[in-house]
């Protein structure tokens, strides 16, 4: 399933062909750590990491009601796959999830980010999902405009730098 957006970004489905885009978006146009789990200990891709990322979006294709209890979609803007959403539920089964996001370089700062988070909102709140949240560093400035931007609050950056956001409950994104 598509979701499209009059703003060009729409969340795709990841079929074997939109994985291939994605890969080489992420390899091409993407820091491994922003995409993978560290699998390196210099942050390069690797073959592993390649691997990684396809298992990954292929254990994920049952959706929330999968085995991983996770979904994941392309981002497309353009006409073009430039990165990936994830919702992950949480781990009680409560109607809480877990979103997460990576792009490719060349399409930061130009509110594909913005718009994909928006469409991933909708996407939970059909889902029944009544609750999102998302972790990220007090250092990524970015990511803490965009999750502002569509209603998320923010804690306090931990000593790590750490910073968890939170928006609930749900409903049909007024943007």
């Amino acid at each position: 399933m598509t979701v499209t957006r009059s703003d060009s970004v729409e969340l795709v489905a990841v079929d074997n062909d939109v994985l291939d885009d994605l890969v080489r978006v992420a390899v091409e146009d993407a820091s491994a750590d922003d995409v993978t789990p560290p699998l390196t200990a210099d942050g390069s891709w690797s073959d592993e990491r390649i691997a990684w990322l396809r298992a990954y979006h292929q254990d994920r294709r049952a959706g929330l009601a999968g085995h991983c209890r996770e979904r994941t979609w392309a981002v497309r803007a353009e006409g073009m796959i430039v990165g990936a959403v994830r919702l992950a539920a949480g781990p009680t089964g409560d109607a809480a999830a877990e979103l997460g996001i990576w792009l490719a370089r060349s399409t930061r700062g130009r509110g594909v980010g913005a718009a994909a988070v928006r469409l991933l909102v909708d996407e939970a709140s059909a889902a029944g999902v009544a609750t999102l949240s998302a972790s990220t560093r007090e250092s990524n400035q970015a990511a803490l405009r965009i999750l502002r931007s569509v209603g998320f609050t923010t804690d306090r950056p931990g000593p790590d730098g750490a910073v968890e956001a939170r928006r609930g409950p749900l409903q049909s994104d007024p943007a």
